[in-house]
């Protein structure tokens, strides 16, 4: 015996329903380039959806008049067809590549994120203007370690930062044996964030710590177990997050100086990139030019100047010259 199956006859559309399709097509179909006719709207929807074009007209037609979905409408003169296309896109083409470029190029992303990102901000756009973001930036570098912590620990340090709580978190360091060390014997540090940087490529905590009374840095991708406290705190007013950061070099603190120094003046490009066009900076007329300028005394400074050898002399103040004699012998007594 033969049993026959019953086809059962496609269930029509509502009208709310067919209205979400009609916003469908047009975001993922239609740009200012590349408008959609009503005709053209319509032979998208699918075949048994039971859709009259004229309801797909008066769908059309109230978008174009609403203010929440913009729907621009062009028509070349009297008596042609309109053909519309979704006006309300919040990202340029180029900026969505920006965006790509920058979530690429970011070490502490893994690949699969950005991969998973990227897609995501494709769809910002339509798919004819998609497949012009398909070529993606290539990174030399590798993704960091743990990326997927590295971005947990973000989210977590700017919620406490909006919401002016203690965060704490052990820290820690890789040793030569290509271990992660932890260090205050495993201890919490419990401090005050104040702010979030991005330098060189790395996220920095910049907070206030109770125990020392002092402000420090702490590479995030160096931070585990970084929990968000209960306990409130209450930020200097006074404390400048861009200014503290200006005198710092690669996220060293120290305390504050009055650099005096004379660079050759094939790096007045990198100075101004250091410090901005603003800096105090007086021509000599030798060949050299002098730079005046606060910024924290800190290893990270004697590095910067060392990084420019004998075309940068430190001249004031007395410390910091030491500091320049004393690294300039060590590399001596090690070629010597």
């Amino acid at each position: 015996m033969k049993i026959r199956m019953m086809t059962l006859p496609p269930t029509p559309i509502t009208a709310r329903e067919r209205l979400l399709e009609v916003i469908r097509i047009l975001e993922a179909y239609s740009d200012e380039d590349d408008m959609l006719s009503i005709h053209d709207i319509h032979s998208r929807f699918p075949e048994d959806s039971q859709v009259g074009i004229g309801a797909v007209r008066d769908d059309v037609a109230a978008l174009e008049e609403s203010i929440v979905f913009p729907v621009s409408a062009m028509q070349q003169k009297k008596g042609m067809p309109k053909h519309y296309y979704y006006d309300g896109r919040p990202f340029e083409i180029h900026e969505l590549r920006l965006l790509m470029d920058a979530i690429s190029a970011a070490k502490f992303i893994s690949r699969n994120e950005t991969d998973r990102m990227l897609m995501k901000i494709r769809k910002l756009t339509s798919r004819r203007l998609a497949k012009q973001l398909t070529n993606e930036l290539h990174v030399a570098e590798p993704s960091a370690q743990g990326a997927v912590e590295i971005v947990a620990a973000v989210q977590l340090l700017h919620e406490a930062i909006h919401d002016k709580r203690m965060v704490a978190f052990q820290y820690g360091r890789y040793g030569t044996d290509l271990h992660f060390h932890l260090s205050n014997e495993g201890q919490d540090y419990l401090v005050h964030p104040l702010g979030l940087i991005w330098n060189n490529d790395r996220y920095y905590l910049v907070a206030y710590f109770p125990s020392a009374d002092e402000i420090r840095q702490y590479r995030v991708d160096r931070m585990r177990n970084v929990r968000v406290q209960y306990e409130p705190f209450v930020p200097d007013p006074y404390f400048d997050l861009q200014e503290y950061t200006k005198k710092m070099f690669h996220m060293f603190g120290g305390e504050l100086i009055s650099l005096e120094a004379e660079f050759a003046d094939k790096l007045i490009n990198v100075v101004i990139d250091r410090f901005g066009l603003d800096a105090n900076i007086q021509d000599n007329e030798d060949g050299t030019f002098r730079l005046k300028a606060q910024v924290a005394m800190s290893e990270g400074l004697v590095r910067w100047l060392f990084r420019w050898g004998g075309d940068v002399k430190v001249i004031h103040p007395k410390e910091l010259v030491g500091r320049m004699k004393e690294e300039a012998e060590k590399i001596y007594k090690h070629y010597h």
